[in-house]
């Protein structure tokens, strides 16, 4: 089981330069500007090296010919095009959405749904609306560098690493795939970056978190009770609660929750002074940590379960409004932009 994550690493270590260069060449760069953090033009199409080392590391490994994975396939290659469609011509938020919403029916049509919830209409609800909140909290973490790559990674790992519950064998390859792009992609990402992932990497490590959660539901369909069903919530907890709070933020003001701004917890840590290698190291810390406590959750008792969910999210949330992440912005961004701009 290996396998899938090893070729990853090697593909995504292989690609990333490639794709590099031909950004480099065809002037494909998010460029510097109001709403940006980094002071000079950067290569922005990492996503294509990020999909094809998860292709990669599944097909090498013998998942591609698997019937039972073609949902996964497909729902990746429409988030994808959609994220890339994005990077380079500036895609309609709507169509993203279409093309999200289209990848979670394909996820549920293929059996990866939430099996304790009835009647089906709800279930399918619910299930696009969970892939829409994971995707899109992880393009909103995109924002500075090394932060969804090495995020989706330690989640990855931690999937891997559970004692006591497990994945479906296709889902284990699809963690190791995780696992190992994004591995590879920090070679180039992690601060200094010099390459961004883009929408197109951004949204499809969102996508994998997400298929992994339900994964982990229907494997476990038989022994998950009460709060052991927050688990995959608690180890992506940060993202998805900046995402809440950005959302909220936004909307407060009147505008799209697609619009970005610079109120992320990991901008306003930037802003007191912290260096983006801190920020992100502590930020791997805090959902490594976030790992722990979900595991805890599953092995605690009804309350002990509550009081480490409410007390760590309590925190992460209490963290968050004191570093301001509710306070209005002061320069709103116009338009959905590539995942730099979140």
């Amino acid at each position: 089981m290996l396998r899938p994550g090893a070729i990853a690493i090697i593909s995504t270590l292989v690609l990333t330069p490639i794709v590099r260069e031909i950004c480099i060449h065809r002037r494909l760069y998010d460029s510097v500007g109001l709403l940006k953090i980094h002071s000079r033009p950067i290569p922005r199409l990492g996503g294509l090296a990020i999909t094809l080392g998860i292709v990669a590391g599944l097909g090498f490994a013998g998942r591609l010919s698997q019937m039972q994975g073609w949902p996964f396939f497909a729902g990746l290659i429409l988030i994808w095009v959609a994220g890339f469609s994005d990077d380079i011509w500036r895609l309609s938020p709507t169509l993203r959405l279409v093309a999200q919403i289209a990848a979670a029916i394909l996820l549920w049509f293929g059996g990866w749904r939430l099996p304790w919830l009835k009647p089906d209409l709800v279930n399918l609800a619910v299930v696009c609306f969970m892939a829409l909140f994971f995707i899109n909290a992880f393009n909103f973490l995109d924002g500075a560098d090394g932060l969804c790559a090495g995020v989706a990674g330690i989640i990855a790992a931690a999937y891997l690493l559970m004692p006591g519950f497990a994945l479906s064998s296709f889902g284990s390859a699809v963690a190791w795939s995780l696992l190992g792009v994004s591995a590879g992609f920090l070679v180039s990402n992690f601060p200094p970056a010099r390459i961004f992932m883009g929408d197109s990497g951004s949204t499809v490590l969102g996508f994998g978190v997400a298929f992994l959660a339900f994964d982990f539901y229907r494997a476990n369909a038989m022994t998950l009770r009460g709060l052991a069903l927050a688990f995959p919530l608690l180890m992506s907890a940060l993202p998805l609660l900046d995402g809440i709070l950005a959302v909220l933020r936004r909307l407060h003001e009147k505008r799209s929750p697609l619009n970005g701004d610079r109120r992320h917890f990991y901008d306003l840590l930037l802003e007191i002074g912290w260096s983006p290698r801190k920020v992100t190291l502590t930020v791997y810390v805090v959902t490594a940590a976030m790992c722990v406590i979900a595991w805890m959750v599953l092995k605690s008792d009804f309350s002990q379960a509550l009081l480490l969910s409410a007390t760590s999210v309590g925190a992460l949330l209490v963290a968050a409004l004191r570093l301001g992440s509710l306070r209005s912005s002061e320069k709103p961004r116009p338009q959905l932009g590539t995942a730099r701009y979140g």
